[in-house]
C-alpha cells in the first residue's frame, strides 16, 4: 500500500538541511494543486548519501537519483529533487566550490558548522582585495508520473548564478551557510541582510527552481500530462 493519493504527485526534498528545505518549500507549492513537497524527516527518513562526484551536477544527480530508489515504491508518482550549492571565488580559483558545505578543516568525523566555513574562507581571504564570487545552484530532478503510455520517467538538471563579492566581515543575521559574508552585485546587500521573500525572489537556488519549474512543465507537456488530474490515467 502507498501514502500518495491517485491525484498527488508527492515532490520529495532530497535534503536533510532544514535550512534548505524552508528556502525550497515556497519556491515549489504553486506548481499544481496535485504537487505535495514533502521533506525526508516529514517522511521519517534519515540517510546519508556520500556526495562523491567533482561536480556541483554529479552530486545533485547522485541524491536525486538515491531518493527517488529508496522511495518510489511507497509513493509511484513522485518527484525527487535535490540541489547541489557551491560559492565559487575568484581569488581561490573557484574554491571552495563543491567542497563548500565542508570547506574548514576539522578533525576526522566532525563537521564544520556554518560558523566555521565562513571563518576559514574570511582566513583564506585575508589580506586579498579581488573578492569576486557567484554562488551556483544545480537542482537535478528524478521523477516517476502518470501518463496515457504509462508511467513517465525522467531525469533533469537546471541552474542558476548569481554574482556577487565576499565582504569582510558578516554583515546581517538571516539566511544560512555563508549567507553573511555574500554581497549580492546588484542590490549590495548580503543574503542575510534580506528578507526570506527578498533573498527567494533573487537568489541562486531560486533562478535555478524557477528554470526546474519551466524545464518539469515543458516535460509534461511534451508527454500530455495534465497538471489538474491523474485521475485520468488510473
Amino acid at each position: 500500500m502507498t501514502e500518495t493519493a491517485n491525484n498527488e504527485i508527492t515532490v520529495i526534498l532530497a535534503t536533510g538541511n532544514r535550512d534548505k528545505v524552508r528556502e525550497l518549500r515556497p519556491l515549489l507549492e504553486n506548481i499544481s494543486p496535485l504537487f505535495r513537497v514533502s521533506a525526508l524527516h516529514e517522511l521519517g527518513v534519515e540517510v546519508e548519501i556520500e556526495e562523491s562526484e567533482v561536480t556541483l551536477e554529479g552530486n545533485a544527480l547522485i541524491k536525486a537519483r538515491a531518493i527517488f530508489a529508496l522511495l518510489s515504491e511507497r509513493f509511484p508518482f513522485m518527484i525527487a529533487l535535490a540541489d547541489d550549492t557551491g560559492l565559487e571565488v575568484e581569488s581561490l580559483e573557484g574554491a571552495p566550490g563543491v567542497y563548500s558545505a565542508r570547506y574548514a578543516p576539522m578533525p576526522d568525523g566532525e563537521s564544520p558548522t556554518y560558523k566555521d566555513n565562513v571563518d576559514h574562507l574570511l582566513h583564506c581571504m585575508n589580506g586579498i582585495t579581488n573578492r569576486a564570487a557567484r554562488f551556483r545552484t544545480v537542482i537535478a530532478l528524478k521523477g516517476s508520473l502518470p501518463s496515457a503510455q504509462g508511467n513517465l520517467q525522467f531525469e533533469l538538471t537546471t541552474y542558476g548564478i548569481v554574482e556577487g563579492m565576499i565582504t569582510f566581515e558578516p554583515k546581517g543575521d538571516a539566511g544560512f551557510g555563508y549567507d553573511p559574508v555574500f554581497m549580492v552585485d546588484s542590490i549590495g546587500k548580503t543574503y542575510s541582510e534580506m528578507s526570506t521573500a527578498e533573498k527567494n525572489s533573487l537568489s541562486h537556488r531560486s533562478l535555478a527552481i524557477q528554470k526546474a519549474v519551466v524545464a518539469l512543465k515543458e516535460t509534461l507537456e511534451h508527454n500530455n500530462i495534465p497538471l489538474t488530474d491523474t485521475n485520468a490515467y488510473q
